[in-house]
């Protein structure tokens, strides 16, 4: 399995199992798991990607080209949040992304941590040569966040900014 490691976080793909206990054995989950599941978590933009995510799984698809990661602080044994990778790169190796952080107790630098992360290891994977992420116009941490990370607006669609980085920018 791949482990995505830095000074405070494990980001994992999540498993078969555990998507699947997500939608249909959620208590059972919290109760056996030796990993903190926040209550609020996942999101219900999420929640609406497992179905597609089990499938994919079911089917053998390869995990890496659509998922859902789990950021997990690693000392506390806890998720925090989770990255969604939607979709296989395009064929000039373009590549959507987006985060969630749960608990917003967390300072932002773990978000800038998990993300700036999976991005390296992903500029690392020989197919993706650009990563793309959206936010809201009123989404000042994620604003912040891709600023950080060296992103840039490249559009602007009614309320949403649409973000990319390609590997060039990275090496």
């Amino acid at each position: 399995m791949i482990e995505i490691l830095t000074n405070r976080l494990m980001i994992i793909p999540c498993s078969l199992d555990i998507a699947k206990s997500l939608v249909f054995h959620r208590k059972e989950l919290d109760k056996r798991s030796p990993i903190e599941f926040p209550f609020g978590w996942p999101s219900s933009f999420v929640k609406g990607f497992l179905p597609y995510y089990i499938e994919c799984l079911e089917t053998k698809e390869k995990a890496n080209d659509c998922g859902l990661w789990l950021i997990i602080l690693y000392e506390e044994k806890k998720i925090i949040g989770d990255i969604l990778l939607l979709g296989k790169p395009s064929k000039e190796g373009e590549v959507e992304l987006c985060y969630h952080v749960e608990d917003k107790s967390v300072d932002e630098t773990i978000a800038y941590e998990a993300v700036d992360a999976f991005i390296d290891w992903l500029t690392y994977q020989k197919s993706v040569k650009k990563v793309v992420m959206e936010c809201d116009v009123q989404q000042d941490l994620s604003i912040r966040l891709f600023d950080k990370l060296g992103m840039v607006c490249t559009k602007k669609d009614g309320r949403f900014l649409k973000w990319e980085i390609q590997k060039k920018d990275l090496e």
